[in-house]
């Protein structure tokens, strides 16, 4: 029985008649039992004969498919190509336990996808949250990994540069997880009643994106999703998000890696990643002039070139 849900969206670049016309490319979705039984949705979208190493791509931080969708569009064409909802996003199911929203078992969940799907080695395409996710599976299952693409990521706590805070943005958070904490009923009122708010809508599109770049209606998109989360969610994964760290272990790294950054980033300056090639040996770091927090939507057609050229070279 097919399982209902919300398919990958279209990206606004992709001209109207494209989408219109039909996709042949095969695509499998379903969903698996994780190890805490929470339902984990996945989506194969490539050749059905591709005998190389599948691409998983993890998004970001209350991100979703969109913000690797121009690639995915791209990669499916000759690569298998991997993409799922982390727990408590969208397709897939809330844990129990909200707690138990960590990047670890995000991991642990991709991990036990790649046995479902009986793949025994990937190449992670991570953004932001997602290269978390990337280094944290890598840390866990090394030898199933075949390289990595980490695009704006962070090797620790993003909180502490976000926005160049000079550590004032750790400080509200936690006053917002207090008051969550108090009065979780009051802080989700609150937190509905921003659904809209141009201001709100704003500060999103000027310090995630490039805005005379990114398409208007992919950030109206992910400003969607943001508001359309659940704040307990939101809170959990921040939390786990900033206390992560892999900057003492980066240096162990024995697989190709190339290191994506946006020069105008703003939400992780491109100082860490700048750090985080710094750390891993042999890395190739690519800086995207102009680029923003998310240069795979700002600059759609040099993202999928450089990672084409960078999975070429693997061969």
């Amino acid at each position: 029985m097919q399982i209902p849900y919300k398919p990958r969206p279209v990206g606004a670049r992709k001209p109207e008649r494209s989408r219109k016309a039909a996709d042949t490319t095969p695509v499998v979705s379903d969903t698996f039992q994780s190890f805490d039984d929470t339902r984990i949705f996945y989506s194969i979208e490539g050749p059905e004969k591709f005998t190389g190493t599948p691409l998983v791509f993890c998004y970001g931080l209350v991100c979703s498919s969109l913000h690797w969708t121009y690639q995915i569009d791209h990669f499916k064409k000759s690569h298998r190509s991997v993409w799922f909802d982390y727990r408590g996003h969208h397709n897939s199911d809330a844990p129990k336990d909200l707690k138990s929203i960590t990047i670890a078992n995000m991991a642990k969940d991709l991990g036990l996808l790649l046995d479902e799907l009986k793949i025994p080695k990937a190449i992670l395409i991570g953004h932001s949250m997602g290269s978390s996710v990337a280094l944290e599976f890598y840390r866990q299952q090394p030898s199933r990994v075949g390289a990595l693409v980490l695009s704006n990521g962070t090797p620790k706590r993003p909180l502490e540069t976000l926005l160049n805070s000079n550590n004032t943005i750790p400080g509200g958070f936690h006053l917002l997880k207090t008051i969550y904490e108090k009065s979780p009923k009051l802080f989700g009122t609150l937190w509905r009643l921003q659904r809209g708010n141009p201001v709100v809508r704003a500060i999103i599109k000027m310090g995630g994106f490039n805005p005379h770049l990114t398409p208007d209606e992919d950030i109206d998109r992910y400003v969607s999703l943001v508001e359309d989360m659940d704040p307990g969610i939101f809170l959990q994964i921040l939390a786990t998000y900033n206390e992560y760290d892999a900057s003492s272990w980066l240096h162990t790294i024995q697989v190709p890696t190339l290191v994506i950054s946006g020069a105008r980033d703003q939400i992780t300056p491109a100082d860490r990643q700048e750090l985080m090639s710094q750390l891993i040996p042999g890395s190739r770091l690519e800086k995207i002039l102009h680029g923003s927090h998310c240069p795979q939507m700002d600059f759609p057609e040099l993202i999928n070139e450089k990672i084409e050229r960078f999975l070429n070279e693997l061969n």
